[in-house]
C-alpha cells in the first residue's frame, strides 16, 4: 500500500484488487504481483499491463532497454534470470559486471553482497561469471529469451552471465597449496 493511501478508502489499491480478483479480472505482472483490472500500470513496479504494451511478433530479435531489463546499476542493464539467483549484465567486461550484478544484489534483494555471504570476498563471484554474446527475441507475451550466440550474429549484445554458486569456488580455481591468482 502506498503511504498516501488509506487503507479504508474504497478507492486504493487493495480494496480495487479484491474486488478484482472476486471478478476474476485481475492481472499478474511480469514482477508477479497481482494488480486490479483498471489499473494500466503494475502498482509495485509501474511496469504496462501486457495487453496494453505495443504489440511485438513473437521471436523478433531485439537489443534490451532499461523497460525490458530489472534495472541500470554501475550504468550496466541488469535482469534476474529465475528464481534461482542466476542473472545477466549487458556488458562483456567482467569486472564492471561484477560491480553492476553487485549492486542489483544489494539493492534489489538485499543480500549483503553478490554471493549473499557477508563473509566471502567478492572476487569469489568473479569465478561464476561467464562472458560472452547473447541474441535476445521476443516472447508473445511480451517477455523476452536470451540465447548464447557468436560475437557476429545478428543481433547479438554483450552479456555476462552471472551462475549463482551453490558451494565453493569451483576447481581449477580452489587449489590448495598453489599461488594466489588476485
Amino acid at each position: 500500500m502506498a503511504l498516501d493511501e488509506e487503507p479504508t478508502s474504497t478507492a486504493t489499491y487493495w480494496p480495487s484488487l479484491a474486488a478484482s480478483q472476486a471478478a476474476g479480472t485481475f492481472w499478474r505482472c511480469r514482477c508477479g504481483e497481482m494488480n486490479p483490472g483498471d489499473y494500466d500500470t503494475c502498482h509495485f513496479c509501474q511496469h504496462p499491463q501486457p495487453d496494453l504494451q505495443p504489440s511485438v511478433r513473437a521471436g523478433t530479435v531485439f537489443t534490451p532497454t532499461e523497460d525490458d531489463m530489472e534495472g541500470e546499476y554501475a550504468g550496466v542493464l541488469v535482469a534476474s534470470m529465475g528464481e534461482d539467483g542466476d542473472a545477466i549484465a549487458l556488458t562483456d567486461a567482467k569486472n564492471r559486471a561484477l560491480e553492476a550484478l553487485d549492486g542489483y544484489f544489494r539493492e534489489v534483494c538485499g543480500q549483503p553482497n553478490l554471493l549473499d555471504d557477508a563473509t566471502r570476498p567478492l572476487s569469489d563471484a568473479y569465478f561464476f561469471l561467464d562472458s560472452g554474446y547473447g541474441v535476445f527475441t521476443r516472447r508473445a507475451d511480451g517477455g523476452w529469451h536470451l540465447a548464447p550466440a557468436a560475437e557476429d550474429a545478428e543481433g547479438a549484445v554483450p552479456v555476462t552471465w552471472f551462475r549463482h554458486p551453490s558451494g565453493p569456488v569451483p576447481v581449477p580455481y580452489a587449489r590448495q597449496g598453489d599461488p594466489q591468482l588476485f
